[in-house]
């Protein structure tokens, strides 16, 4: 199961006292300040969200246009959904339930070939659903066709093996291969060249009681700076209330990730930050500085309803302050912090500093979003429903509560001397029709959990057919340039350094682009300074949107 984000969805209102200027500004200065998207007369990509079947393995293809910079040698990875519905009655209607298909795009700096690789994630339920030609009843985030049935339910929970979807992220977790992750603790590696299925596995926790469960983990791993370990959390919840366990109450539990001399991947507990029963939120991302974890509890709170129906059990709550636990990596010993309410699915970094006066903090910055008090929907996450959202009739400008009042990049200081959280909203540095969002970020990789100043993200529109651009924000200058082709549709960029260099935006940015006029998809590189498309590199298949990548070195 995927406890993912609206990310698609970000949209902005412009409210008239905000430091940002107009799609039509005559004014140079502004002009020039900050990034121009004008998303017209745009054709809705209908393939992006639809059904691709279509396989490839290491196939060489060639340059359309420019030059690839010739240090460029690695693979980049990509997943997301690419199978909603096959033959049979039965489809699923949202990006988080299509089965999960992974892409690969490598580059030899010695041979200077390109070769692709596209392939559905071998997991449990694709090859349930090859057997039968349908896919089978499963859980789910969204709506589901037709609608279980009380038998198809009590299978899913008493015979049908786990979900093991993993169509959110990529990650280099072991070395037998490339690593597919959702929204719990269940990992499938597959293939570095082929994507051939190779293992499924749940690291063993190594401080987990028979007495307690576990369940939900972030899609998103992250690093230390300094070591480069990997690390995720696992929600253990004590079934014995205590008596055996000690455990008072569900928290989160922070591992490092390593593979072992056998080539399993075993964690080791890094500590743990409780909460209240009540009081669950979803962490689809975390941030990591040199000495601390930072656990961002925004405010998509989530509560039992349903084992099948996930979405139903995520809701919004204005009502609570949303949270940032810092666990101390030398100490164990938690410090919380409050702020208003937010939603924010993806860091963008978090890093610490000492102010002015000497004191400790921790700086974690967030696209951000604040829905109206009473927002509700079925579940949340029906923004992501592809029927509604392939509807050119359906605006989220028409909905009679806005789904995304307001959409920032905000950062938050937490000062570790004083106790007191900082929050401060960035100007919004892009220029773009109204209910334009701003979401998946990337930076450069060794500058996480480092002080650090731009920040490439993607930049969309639903009301202008899913209209689609890439940012780069400067967030110490305050400044922006962005790039937009129309009917071309980039998903999440992915910065890749240029190999020795120590400026920060020397290197390149990757999006596969889709082409909504010819349903096909090319990779792009642009240049990371001053986004000038470099090279164009063809792409055999069309690729269906994909949530999130990685790139590896090598």
């Amino acid at each position: 199961m995927a406890f993912v984000y609206l990310v698609l969805l970000c949209h902005l209102a412009l409210a008239k006292n905000e430091e940002t200027c107009s799609i039509d500004s005559a004014e140079s200065a502004c002009q020039t300040k900050y990034a121009q998207f004008d998303f017209q007369g745009w054709e809705f990509p209908l393939g992006l969200y639809s059904t691709q079947l279509d396989e490839v393995t290491d196939v060489e293809v060639a340059v359309k246009f420019g030059t690839v910079p010739d240090y460029l040698h690695g693979s980049l990875y990509r997943v997301g959904a690419g199978l909603y519905s096959l033959g049979g009655e039965r489809r699923v209607n949202n990006i988080i339930d299509g089965l999960a298909k992974l892409h690969r795009w490598s580059f030899d700096k010695e041979t200077g070939k390109i070769r692709v690789s596209s392939k559905f994630v071998r997991s449990s339920v694709y090859n349930r659903t090859m057997a039968a030609q349908e896919i089978p009843p499963i859980q789910h985030m969204g709506e589901i066709h037709p609608p279980l049935t009380a038998f198809e339910k009590l299978k899913i929970l008493f015979y049908d093996d786990k979900n093991d979807n993993t169509n959110i992220a990529v990650w280099d977790l072991g070395t037998l291969g490339v690593t597919t992750t959702t929204e719990q603790p269940l990992y499938i590696d597959s293939d570095k060249v082929t994507l051939d299925f190779i293992r499924k596995y749940i690291p063993p926790s190594d401080d987990k009681t028979i007495f307690e469960t576990e369940f939900l983990s972030a899609s998103h791993f992250n690093k230390h700076p300094t070591t480069g370990i990997s690390i995720n959390y696992k929600i253990h919840v004590a079934f014995d209330k205590g008596i055996f366990s000690g455990k008072t109450g569900p928290a989160y539990h922070f591992y490092e990730y390593h593979t072992n001399s056998d080539g399993d991947v075993v964690t080791k507990s890094l500590g743990h930050v409780t909460v209240a029963a009540d009081d669950l939120r979803i962490v689809h991302s975390f941030g990591v500085s040199e000495h601390f974890i930072i656990l961002p509890r925004f405010n998509m709170c989530f509560k039992w309803n349903s084992p099948i129906d996930i979405g139903s059990n995520i809701y919004w709550d204005a009502r609570k302050p949303a949270v940032f636990d810092v666990l101390s990596l030398e100490t164990k010993k938690v410090q919380t912090f409050k702020f208003t309410a937010y939603d924010g699915q993806h860091i963008i970094n978090s890093f610490e500093r000492h102010n002015s006066k000497g004191e400790l903090e921790i700086v974690v910055d967030f696209p951000t979003r604040v829905y109206p008090v009473d927002f509700h929907e079925e579940t949340v996450y029906d923004v992501l429903n592809v029927d509604r959202y392939k509807d050119p009739n359906w605006k989220i400008s028409d909905q009679t509560i806005r789904v995304n009042a307001r959409c920032r990049i905000t950062r938050f200081i937490l000062n570790t001397a004083t106790g007191e959280g900082i929050e401060k909203d960035f100007p919004v540095m892009w220029n773009a029709p109204a209910d334009s969002g701003i979401e998946f970020p990337t930076i450069h990789p060794d500058f996480r959990g480092r002080p650090y100043c731009f920040a490439y993200l993607q930049v969309s529109n639903k009301d202008f057919s899913g209209a689609a651009g890439i940012i780069k924000l400067d967030l110490c200058k305050e400044e922006s340039i962005g790039w937009e082709e129309k009917n071309k549709f980039p998903v999440e960029p992915i910065f890749v350094p240029r190999p020795g260099s120590s400026d920060e935006d020397d290197g390149v940015v990757l999006s596969p682009v889709f082409d909504s006029v010819d349903n096909s998809t090319s990779l792009y590189i642009w240049s990371a300074k001053n986004l000038e498309v470099l090279a164009i590199v063809e792409t055999p298949i069309t690729v269906p949107f994909t949530l999130h990548g990685l790139w590896f070195d090598g």
